[in-house]
């Protein structure tokens, strides 16, 4: 029996008017309401933090700076939350799992997490900015959850709570993971991984692939590393025009919406890792259509591709920070790689070598993430790349230039 509702187009638009009309800046009640949700089985701390998103007239100079706070009681999460929601447009993001302990400085690591207690979808489109969706657009991510959140229930009788994140939807499941070298890939956890993958891997979602209009690309982030952050519902968001404050859509019970567990998923590690692609060898399989079938692992720099990188590096300031993954005006590492690729295509690397080149570079998710993505990332970059400017997130197009 379904513990979801999902609500009609009309409804949903009317909310999402809301949430764009309204003056506030945070609803204390849907934060407080989401932390209960999220972390009333969890122990430890749960670090919350507030990134700073320039506006198109602002340089990164003018920015303010990513601020971290590791609470330990819900008064202390939802003070932070007050302080920088909208703050000089600020987003408030909150880990998914607990940590077990702070970090000196920043962010967590699945170092301190001992079991991972959430799974977080993360669902928008594609985009060739940082511009925000339309309501439309935001309807038909909701959509594509509504028919992973039908695969979920009927293959692991499990329910989530249901997001609006602005700009697309956000899926929490419960699932009780332990997080030891065994099931861990780099960062991410296998287990959950997996499920996110069946999740895009299904009937359910090709029909909503099938109906949604053709300029719909749907693009899910794969957040199977356990110490990820999230957006917070009852916090406002700045992608959009005139920002929309996020919320909750539905909230079953905590014992209504039931548990994964390893068990629940009764596949090997081996099998999981074949299944992902994470062997190197095989390519995982995708719903987001036809993915070209080129080798993303990892290999040497050939001399030629090696002595280019070297020029550019001595005469390219932001290739040399591209390169050494130091970026820091992106709002997060996908668009950081993103924008790398399509400096590579602006430079006539081809695709092979641009394969090679962010296998060596410092880009950090490119290493962590699957083969999924890394296709997707080339292939995404490819079609937005017009020869010689594309939007960017931090300021309305790139520069190319080499001075």
């Amino acid at each position: 029996m379904s513990v979801i509702d999902p609500v009609t187009k009309d409804e949903f638009m009317r909310n999402m008017e809301k949430s764009e009309n309204t003056t506030k800046s945070i609803s204390k009640s849907a934060v407080s309401e989401f932390y209960d949700w999220m972390y009333e089985d969890q122990s430890g701390v749960v670090q919350t933090c507030a990134f700073p998103v320039p506006s198109e007239d602002q340089t990164k100079s003018e920015m303010g700076e990513g601020k971290w706070v590791h609470a330990r009681e819900k008064e202390e999460y939802v003070t932070f939350c007050d302080t920088h929601s909208d703050l000089w447009r600020y987003h408030v993001y909150a880990g998914v799992n607990a940590l077990d302990e702070s970090p000196r400085y920043g962010r967590g690591s699945v170092d301190h997490i001992d079991r991972v207690r959430r799974l977080a979808f993360d669902i928008e489109l594609a985009k060739d900015s940082y511009k925000g969706s339309s309501k439309e657009d935001v309807w038909w991510t909701y959509q594509y959850a509504l028919a992973e959140i039908k695969f979920i229930s009927e293959r692991y009788g499990a329910w989530p709570m249901v997001v609006m994140s602005e700009n697309g939807i956000h899926l929490h499941y419960k699932v009780d993971f332990p997080c030891d070298d065994g099931v861990l890939y780099n960062k991410q956890h296998l287990y959950s991984k997996y499920i996110t993958q069946q999740a895009m891997d299904n009937k359910y979602v090709e029909a909503i692939e099938s109906k949604a209009p053709d300029h719909i690309q749907f693009d899910q982030d794969d957040v199977s590393d356990p110490a990820r952050v999230m957006k917070v519902p009852g916090t406002k968001g700045i992608k959009s025009k005139n920002g929309r404050m996020c919320g909750v859509i539905h909230k079953p019970e905590l014992q209504q919406c039931g548990v994964v567990t390893m068990s629940d998923v009764d596949v090997s590690e081996d099998e999981i890792k074949d299944y992902l692609g994470e062997d190197n060898n095989s390519t995982s399989q995708s719903s987001s259509g036809d993915v070209k079938s080129i080798d993303t692992t990892p290999s040497d720099l050939n001399n030629d591709v090696a002595e280019r990188i070297e020029h550019y590096v001595k005469v390219d300031e932001k290739f040399t920070q591209y390169w050494n993954g130091d970026v820091d005006e992106y709002d997060s590492r996908s668009e950081m790689e993103f924008a790398f690729v399509i400096k590579l295509l602006n430079h006539g690397f081809t695709e092979e070598e641009i394969v090679e080149v962010m296998w060596a570079s410092g880009m950090s998710k490119w290493n962590e993430e699957s083969d999924h993505y890394r296709k997707k990332t080339l292939e995404n970059a490819e079609k937005w790349f017009d020869g010689s400017v594309t939007k960017d997130s931090t300021n309305g197009s790139f520069s190319f230039s080499e001075n």
